[in-house]
């Protein structure tokens, strides 16, 4: 199914806002009942030389997160796409954090005040520190230009019953409002704070991201990619290059992004 999203917008701007300026007017929008997975869709896409197709699903059956872990969802309970961006190589870094500050926009537009919001670094988004949404970046690299595929989880009208057998612990916005989204709502308010972040002021943005960090209070054990050895340390804080700041048990100071490890309780 196409979505048309001056549509949306004509039908939830007095919801959610206008655009200002729309960074996806340009894009097509599919929705599809079914699909392997959204992220393998739009990089076919990427590798046709086709940059302006948002995919979302209802329901993938082959959903994919960080390190290819699985990624499973009910059928038509969450909101689950990928979109392509263009963007210049040396603003690659900018995108972890433009992302995720969309969602972040979105889960507390949709919340009470009183919920604790926070990103769990790198890329996850936490209320009262129950996993809501995650963020999944691919980048294809041509010359000085990069294409990102985007991929955002955001759980919608999902039940505590649906996360009876899950091994974190996780939340959903019908959980938060004890009442059930419309999924295009959720779609075009999300899709609306992506463009908005995108042409706003970064500097303003990273230091509001910076912000909603949460650090872990405990000490937490990396394994290195590609690697057995674990390292025993304890995260300090995000530094100003959006990395995390550690201390080993060794005292050393490490900086690390979030391709070059994993983390374990």
């Amino acid at each position: 199914m196409k979505i048309d999203i001056s549509e949306l917008a004509e039908k939830y701007k007095f919801i959610s806002g206008e655009f200002e300026s729309n960074y996806f007017d340009q894009h097509d929008i599919e929705w599809f009942d079914q699909v392997s997975s959204t992220m393998e869709i739009v990089d076919k896409d990427i590798q046709n030389n086709i940059f302006n197709r948002i995919v979302i699903a209802n329901y993938q059956n082959s959903g994919k997160g960080r390190f290819e872990r699985s990624w499973e969802s009910p059928v038509a309970k969450n909101l689950l796409l990928s979109v392509p961006i263009k963007i210049h190589s040396q603003y690659l870094n900018r995108i972890p954090i433009i992302s995720t500050m969309s969602v972040l926009d979105t889960v507390k537009f949709f919340l009470n005040k009183n919920k604790i919001i926070s990103i769990k670094w790198p890329n996850d988004i936490l209320v009262n520190e129950n996993k809501i949404s995650g963020i999944l970046i691919k980048t294809h690299t041509d010359n000085h230009e990069s294409i990102i595929n985007l991929g955002i989880g955001l759980n919608v009208n999902t039940s505590s019953h649906d996360y009876k057998n899950s091994h974190f612990s996780a939340t959903s916005l019908k959980i938060e409002n004890k009442s059930p989204l419309d999924l295009k709502l959720v779609f075009y308010k999300l899709i609306k704070s992506l463009s908005d972040n995108l042409q706003a002021n970064y500097d303003n943005l990273f230091n509001i991201w910076k912000k909603n960090i949460l650090i872990p209070k405990k000490n937490i054990t990396i394994e290195e990619l590609g690697s057995s050895n674990r390292i025993y340390c304890k995260p300090i804080e995000v530094n100003n290059k959006g990395l995390l700041v550690v201390k080993t048990d060794k005292g050393n100071l490490l900086e690390l992004t979030s391709e070059e490890v994993t983390f374990h309780d």
